[in-house]
């Protein structure tokens, strides 16, 4: 899978990190699929309602007006990102919770090192994704 995104998007997601460093940032990721991409045109900034430095965890009414709101806008969910204050891979916490995501994808940026890296759980294996950025 590749996931796109616009410099934009990773400028955004690099900022809020820095502005809630230590607690771990997250968004919400919504765009188009087309055959093995996933093309993110619009990312919703969330609270970590968890304020932790190591786990993070989104209100399930932010969740659910976001995916409203971009099922309006004819976008689909593509995932969910969050920072880590270690390497940009998911921590065992990460893949008990991406199990419950479908085959979502996760978007990892380390605040250590500035590293993106995205995943999938696919068939109980997980799979790196590619990332593009226009």
């Amino acid at each position: 899978m590749i996931l796109q995104l616009q410099r934009q998007h990773i400028e955004l997601l690099k900022q809020q990190t820095k502005n809630v460093h230590p607690i771990e940032a997250c968004a919400l990721l919504f765009g188009k699929f087309s055959k093995n991409e996933a093309v993110v045109e619009k990312i919703k900034i969330a609270q970590n309602r968890l304020r932790s430095a190591t786990r993070f965890d989104v209100d399930p009414s932010t969740v659910a007006t976001a995916i409203t709101e971009a099922e309006i806008e004819g976008l689909n969910f593509i995932g969910l990102f969050h920072s880590h204050p270690a390497p940009a891979t998911p921590s065992t916490v990460d893949l008990k919770y991406m199990r419950l995501w479908g085959d979502s994808l996760w978007l990892i940026l380390s605040s250590t090192d500035s590293n993106f890296a995205a995943y999938q759980l696919i068939n109980n294996k997980l799979k790196q994704a590619t990332i593009k950025i226009k």
